[in-house]
């Protein structure tokens, strides 16, 4: 029986917050044939046309319900794999090649729900919109990832954990200094601190009183019609400086997200291309140990349970903070 003061998810949030855009995918994961995600609970079929363009839609056939992902791409159309229905890019049923008099009356009458899709800086962004009827809005993401002064890569993976969790764990820069201790980035600084938050128009800055350019010391979270995390990490050699990481999570499902974490540098000429080769050759494997220890972390929180006996300090302050945000979105949001 849970106790009556249990602390879960909102029940809005489990599958991701709607009315926003999301990183679905990698560009360069959508080619010649239809590909199927899962995303914020729902199955999807991203595909390219022949002019190169990305389009989304809900992964059911209307005839029987197949998967079109398992079907293929033919002359601009999606086309089932089962019985030949075809959609054309804005999801009109546009071909029954089973029967004419279906192919007449009903094919006009069938079109796929569909979900407004950009490419940008190397991702597909899907809005995911509780009415699928309006108009998304512009889609905004960090200025860096589109800045020709700034050169990076995208880190993708898979993590058996709430896309929840992962944003709380960006709110928390304490934890730097103790899992990611022996790093080679995230070893300096002290173990104690003050946290501050700064709340702004489009989102709150958390941030350590004492100590900046040391470790994971800040994080600026972003959430208006989308949401993303920027945070910068020092690097101890090669050309020295700031890190900076653009970070987003994707809801699969309740227990499952896609997260990126996209590093970017403000270099040019034999620094930038130093760099690139540094991390093509030994800062990528290093970063990855780090994630992989947020992974661990996270993966053993089993979800919205361990909020039931959790005990928030005063170290948790933008962990606390995310949460008063997204229940306002929640609010602004709600039917009058």
């Amino acid at each position: 029986m849970k106790s009556p003061n249990a602390i879960e998810f909102e029940s809005e949030l489990k599958l991701g917050l709607r009315n926003m855009w999301y990183p679905i995918c990698q560009s360069a994961h959508v080619k010649d044939r239809p590909l199927g995600l899962r995303r914020l609970g729902s199955d999807i079929v991203v595909w390219r046309d022949s002019r190169g363009k990305v389009h989304t839609h809900d992964d059911r056939c209307l005839h029987r319900g197949a998967k079109l992902s398992l079907g293929r791409i033919l002359n601009d159309m999606l086309r089932c794999a089962y019985h030949g229905w075809c959609y054309d890019s804005s999801g009109q049923c546009i071909a029954i090649p089973t029967s004419h008099t279906a192919q007449v009356k009903l094919a006009p009458r069938l079109r796929l729900e569909s979900f407004e899709t950009q490419e940008r800086a190397g991702l597909v962004w899907v809005f995911f919109a509780e009415d699928r009827s309006a108009a998304a809005p512009p889609l905004v993401i960090p200025e860096e990832l589109e800045d020709p002064a700034y050169s990076g890569f995208i880190c993708e993976a898979e993590w058996k954990a709430s896309w929840m969790l992962i944003l709380e764990n960006l709110a928390d820069p304490m934890h730097g200094p103790f899992l990611h201790g022996q790093s080679l980035t995230l070893s300096r600084g002290t173990l104690e601190d003050e946290m501050r938050t700064t709340r702004h128009p489009d989102g709150f800055l958390v941030e350590r009183e004492g100590q900046r350019g040391v470790n994971f010391d800040w994080a600026e979270f972003y959430c208006r019609d989308s949401m993303w995390v920027r945070l910068d990490i020092p690097l101890p050699f090669g050309p020295k400086g700031i890190l900076r990481i653009l970070c987003f999570a994707t809801p699969i499902d309740e227990d499952r997200s896609l997260v990126y974490f996209l590093r970017y540098r403000n270099l040019s000429g034999w620094k930038r291309a130093y760099w690139r080769f540094l991390y093509k050759t030994f800062w990528e494997r290093q970063h990855s140990k780090v994630i992989d220890e947020d992974r661990r972390i996270l993966e053993s929180q089993r979800g919205a349970q361990c909020r039931i006996a959790e005990h928030l300090s005063n170290s948790d302050r933008g962990v606390t903070e995310l949460r008063k945000l997204l229940r306002e979105k929640i609010a602004c949001r709600a039917p009058q």
